[in-house]
């Protein structure tokens, strides 16, 4: 039987909706909102909270990053810069590739600080100029371009400042900053728009005077996370002290109850090391780093949250030999690869490490060498979300 193309024409393909919305849900945002336009359908497909929640699943297997940037030239601070990484990891192969093309940097009406990003939300926080200035607090999601109105603002001494941190409670599916200072915590949900004060940490959470790093806490399953030295106090100096491994912890926040607890570190960690331990994310799972005898640089990861029996040694490597620098340094684990095997490291800020877990060895390393100064111990995870903020009252 032969089919003109007069009846092809005529007889136009119709395809499954579950079909049209698993191929939609793996598409950027800026793709979908164009898409949006196409016909009623699309418009509500992509509007649904059910395939918002899926295109966040897929999205979240493509992470970023996302920070503050400062160029060399200026001393704005008002530009935020999102990056793939993936383009890290290419940089290692090419040099030259320019980290923040001008599609990927922000510039923000405000000068800026985020404390956290969930969900392809991120918390913003203007930064303080004066000893005395009005501070505000907004949720914007990079991907649609969509400022919240302000959420609340309130005028502080510097010398009083709370410290903030930004997570996701999935219980009620609420998001939450959390704000401490010595003595004192409290917790703002976002559509609720109250301060509330809440149990206070037993010891204050790390904060390093050159990196600045660890205060804004580390986000995983309902949880803020930051490292702590008990009977530390805030303006101690790391190094001025004498300290012991039963110091060492790690506080951890739930969000839900919002209650905290201490968790300590694994038996095996029996010595204090040089520069402090750092918290962060790594497949999902709460991890630290520290260097241990030597130069060799370790990676501590819990399987179990919260279960202390459930760390195990991630990595181990010979940090001076294999990068060929016989000092320490702070070295930031970002980011493992699909295959486990590929791991990604910030040195300073210029340097990027990729290491080889499987074969146990430094494969690449590189320095960045446009004029952007990039503070990587104030980077934020981040992935595309298509969340509205229309959802929260004002």
């Amino acid at each position: 039987m032969n089919i003109s193309p007069a009846t092809i024409a005529s007889s136009p393909v119709t395809l499954p909706e579950e079909l049209i919305a698993e191929v939609l849900s793996l598409l950027k945002v800026k793709s979908l909102l164009r898409f949006k336009c196409v016909n009623k359908s699309w418009n509500s497909l992509i509007s649904d909270p059910f395939f918002v929640k899926m295109h966040l699943i897929k999205s979240s297997r493509n992470p970023h990053i996302l920070h503050s940037l400062t160029y060399l030239s200026s001393t704005s601070n008002s530009k935020i810069g999102l990056q793939n990484l993936s383009i890290l990891r290419s940089l290692l192969e090419n040099p030259s590739i320019n980290l923040f093309p001008k599609d990927s940097i922000y510039l923000m009406e405000k000068c800026c600080h985020i404390i956290g990003s969930c969900n392809g939300l991120t918390c913003l926080v203007t930064s303080p100029r004066y000893p005395k200035c009005e501070i505000e607090l907004d949720i914007w999601n990079p991907a649609t371009r969509c400022l919240s109105q302000k959420l609340d603002s309130w005028y502080h001494d510097l010398n009083f400042l709370f410290k903030l941190s930004f997570g996701y409670d999935n219980l009620t599916d609420k998001y939450k900053v959390v704000a401490f200072r010595s003595k004192q915590v409290r917790v703002f949900t976002i559509g609720d728009n109250v301060w509330r004060n809440v149990q206070i940490f037993p010891t204050y959470p790390y904060e390093d005077p050159y990196t600045c790093c660890q205060l804004n806490g580390v986000y995983l399953n309902n949880s803020l996370n930051w490292f702590s030295l008990r009977g530390f106090r805030p303006n101690d100096c790391y190094r001025s002290r004498n300290l012991s491994v039963q110091q060492f912890v790690i506080i951890s926040f739930d969000l839900g109850i919002e209650t905290n607890t201490q968790i300590l570190f694994p038996h095996d960690f029996d010595q204090v090391p040089d520069v402090p331990p750092i918290v962060c994310v790594l497949m999902e799972c709460l991890c630290f780093s520290h260097y241990s005898k030597g130069c060799d640089f370790v990676i501590w990861q819990m399987k179990e949250l919260g279960v202390q029996e459930s760390w195990t040694k991630l990595l181990k490597f010979d940090y001076c030999n294999q990068c060929g620098i016989f000092e320490v340094h702070d070295m930031l684990p970002l980011h493992v690869f699909e295959n486990g095997d590929t791991l990604i490291f910030a040195s300073n800020p210029k340097q990027l490490i990729l290491y080889n877990c499987s074969e146990n060895r430094v494969v690449k390393q590189t320095t960045v060498t446009n004029r952007i100064l990039i503070s990587w111990f104030n980077i934020n995870n981040y992935v595309e979300s298509l969340l509205s903020l229309i959802q929260w009252k004002w």
